[in-house]
């Protein structure tokens, strides 16, 4: 089910307020030197190729269950309103406003999600898909004065409110702790989990940190979209593409121009607790 009345009103206020980009200096002691040097300096070019079409507002997707009873509106409205704030800081970065060479398509998906214990839970995603744009390519089009390529691939920046479903099902590994964050990552591919209370982390244990046990606490985490319902706020940024890209971005290799560079810049250079905190406002 998508929310069409919703995306008009969104979309009319941001054609309103231009999205101005606003660097940053990244927080994160991982965010590769290269890439830096291109995205985080004072107004940086927007760099080569043809001006990528970008979603000015993110399609909104609600998936009800068929046997259990819906997601309320209202609970589905406030998550819709708080992954907005995410949306419009990361959009702002200067690697991906006025994107040149790369499209950028948004979602924002919320369902019910099943847990180990049975316990429900509503979760929110909001996913930025960045696709080269290939000049000359035969289904490279023109949408709203800007260009996509549609049948390239892309790598995706996922902001998730409430993380549970990764921290349960996939391999998440602890790469340390650092301005609010517990830098994680799935195979070579970087994330942060933030919270109002961070899991514990020791460095110098042998087991310093392991997703499972965060996970059975998330599951009945429902913070997000329950006001006043005990929780931590808990999110991920996480940003990944094929695997080479992804070894290619820790060592510092991959051309910073690229989608999956374009799109780490922006996941290093937003400043994630501000970020939490005026989504925790929006009531």
């Amino acid at each position: 089910m998508t929310y069409p009345l919703l995306r008009r009103v969104l979309l009319a206020a941001l054609v309103a307020t231009p999205i101005a980009p606003v660097p940053a200096v990244p927080a994160d002691s991982r965010a590769p030197a290269r890439l830096m040097q291109r995205w985080a300096q004072p107004a940086p070019a927007p760099g080569a190729g043809l001006p990528g079409w970008y979603s000015k507002a993110p399609d909104v997707h609600v998936h009800q269950p068929r046997n259990l009873s819906a997601i309320p509106l209202a609970e589905v409205d406030l998550l819709r309103r708080r992954a907005m704030v995410a949306f419009q800081a990361v959009m702002r970065q200067p690697s991906l406003s006025d994107v040149r060479g790369a499209s950028l398509h948004a979602d924002i998906n919320i369902s019910v999600v099943p847990t180990i214990d049975g316990v429900r839970l509503v979760g929110a995603t909001l996913s930025i898909r960045a696709k080269s744009v290939i000049a000359g390519k035969a289904d490279t089009v023109m949408r709203d004065g800007r260009y996509v390529t549609p049948s390239e691939e892309g790598a995706v920046l996922s902001i998730l409110l409430n993380p549970y479903d990764m921290m349960a099902r996939r391999r998440v590994q602890a790469e340390g702790v650092e301005a609010g964050g517990l830098q994680i990552r799935t195979g070579s591919a970087y994330g942060l989990y933030l919270a109002d209370r961070l899991p514990d982390y020791d460095p110098r244990s042998e087991y310093a940190w392991a997703p499972r046990p965060l996970a059975m606490q998330l599951q009945g985490d429902r913070s997000w979209y329950q006001p006043g319902a005990p929780g931590v706020h808990p999110l991920v940024a996480h940003m990944s593409s094929h695997a080479h890209e992804n070894d290619a971005l820790r060592g510092d290799t991959l051309d910073p121009e690229r989608p999956a560079a374009r799109l780490a810049a922006a996941m290093f250079m937003v400043d994630w607790d501000d970020v939490r905190r005026r989504m925790k406002a929006v009531t």
